[in-house]
């Protein structure tokens, strides 16, 4: 007899093997569950590209709210509810294929999970909506977050919030080691973040022989110039400009195309005058030169870039950009009302009157805003207003309309009307916050109210601490578990009968 005919013999005198009951029903079930979540991995994977890949977090202005519909769910990236049903998708898939992953030691499950979570933090777009943050709320609040601290919210580079309404600082956001903490605020939403550096951008001495405040924000709210920190791109996070106060632009055009810059000499480095570029050629469109040296004091570009107004000495000088003779007239005491002087339509500046420095201990007198026309230097009608308190900060943040000039006056944001002497309230500031700046695409926007605040998802710093202090409890009870199923099982093993 061959060996294939005995191996036969002994097979057809064994009795068939035991299958356990159901255990083709269970085969195909498991089979079909597996083929279930495969596609159902493929399909969000594949959603979640393409919100990733089609999802604008450029340059496209802030649009209203949509009405609710699919468009609406997306937000940015995963953005908005649809991330979070994307999510609660994946959660219900791996739980589906939990039970046939290999090596189900409680260990091996808390690190695929902890992969997993790990692969979702980073595979979300940064400042997405992922962690459930608002979008779609364009308006600026009528109250600011006043949080007790920010050392928990997330930074600026770790979660960008993308174009920002606005910008704060003061006493109330400063801690830790960072004195220049500036609190971000997100143009569609109630989004906060924090950019921590070693000296505030918006605090900064204004006297009457010195230049009061740069811009910090760009109109559209995109960049900001963090002052010798260099410029930082709100929707991405990252440094656009290098450090160094060359690079920061010191006004813009109310259309974001051009900027205002200070020419430097190449040998030394000294400011000899201002530069107009314009930011998508990078050309420089025309120099004016100083008064003197290093008097270059204050700047501001008319809406459309074509002419710039200047501090000369005792003067005030408008320079068209094309080329040109200046327009010019007697200050008399009076400096340009920041970067943002100019009207909407081009016909009005702002001026303002500080007598003395402000917060430095030293007498002060009232300081003063008015409304003058850009040809003649002369107030136009309605436009003197009640002398303001002294020793307070009074920056001008721009127009609302060719009528309203909003101001910050000490503690608060105020909107001055022509043909009104005194403002009107527009914002209360939060109590330890001694600076704003409202990017000033969204100065018309209309006041609306405020909802609970996010932070973003936690920074670095707390992840450490988690980790650090987490980490040895997690450990701790993963030992006290496997240690008690240990002792049951001897338990069990040694109560059995022999």
């Amino acid at each position: 007899m061959s060996l294939r005919e005995h191996l036969r013999a002994v097979a057809e005198t064994e009795p068939p093997p035991a299958l356990p009951e159901h255990f083709f029903a269970r085969s195909r079930r498991r089979a079909r569950r597996r083929r279930l979540a495969g596609t159902g991995l493929l399909a969000t994977a594949g959603v979640a590209t393409a919100l990733a890949v089609t999802s604008d977090g450029g340059t496209r202005a802030v649009q209203p709210a949509a009405p609710p519909g699919l468009s609406g769910l997306g937000g940015s990236g995963l953005g908005g509810p649809l991330g979070w049903a994307l999510l609660a998708v994946l959660l219900v898939l791996l739980a589906v294929l939990w039970r046939d992953m290999p090596g189900r030691s409680l260990v091996r499950r808390l690190a695929t999970a902890a992969v997993v979570g790990a692969l979702l933090i980073l595979a979300a777009p940064p400042g997405s909506a992922l962690w459930g943050e608002p979008r779609g709320r364009v308006g600026l609040p009528d109250r600011l977050a006043a949080r007790d601290s920010w050392w928990s919210a997330a930074e600026l580079q770790q979660s960008p919030p993308g174009p920002v309404a606005l910008v704060y600082s003061g006493r109330a956001t400063h801690g830790n080691l960072e004195e220049g903490r500036l609190v971000l605020l997100a143009a569609d939403g109630d989004r906060y973040r924090v950019l921590d550096v070693f000296s505030d951008p918006l605090e900064q001495i204004v006297h009457e022989e010195l230049a009061s405040t740069w811009p910090v924000l760009s109109p559209d709210g995109r960049l900001l110039s963090a002052g010798g920190y260099g410029v930082f791109d709100l929707v991405t996070g990252e440094q656009v400009h290098g450090q160094g106060w060359e690079s920061v632009p010191r006004a813009w055009s109310a259309d974001g195309r051009r900027v205002a810059r200070a020419a430097a000499n190449p040998a030394d480095g000294a400011q000899t005058g201002w530069q107009v570029q314009d930011l998508a050629s990078g050309r420089t469109l025309r120099t004016v030169p100083y008064a003197e040296p290093g008097g270059g004091a204050m700047a501001a570009l008319s809406p459309d870039g074509s002419r710039i107004a200047v501090e000369h000495g005792d003067r005030i000088a408008v320079y068209p950009v094309a080329g040109g003779e200046p327009v010019t007239w007697p200050r008399d005491g009076w400096r340009l009302g920041d970067s943002t002087a100019w009207s909407p339509d081009g016909r009005l500046l702002a001026m303002v009157r500080r007598t003395a420095c402000v917060g430095c201990g030293q007498p002060t007198g009232p300081s003063e805003v008015r409304v003058v026309d850009v040809e003649t230097g002369a107030v136009v009608t309605g436009g003197a207003f009640a002398p303001l308190p002294s020793d307070i900060p009074v920056r001008v943040q721009g127009w609302r309309t060719p009528e309203q000039l909003v101001v910050q006056v000490g503690g608060a944001v105020e909107v001055f009307m022509l043909g009104r002497a005194t403002p009107s309230r527009l914002l209360t500031l939060p109590a330890g916050v001694s600076a704003i700046e409202i990017a000033t695409s969204r100065l018309a926007d209309p006041l609306r109210p405020a909802e609970p605040a996010t932070y973003g998802p936690p920074n670095l710093f707390l992840w450490l601490t988690l980790g650090i202090c987490g980490m040895p409890v997690l450990l701790a009870a993963v030992g006290a578990w496997s240690l008690s199923r240990r002792m049951r099982g001897r338990s069990r093993r040694g109560g059995d009968p022999a």
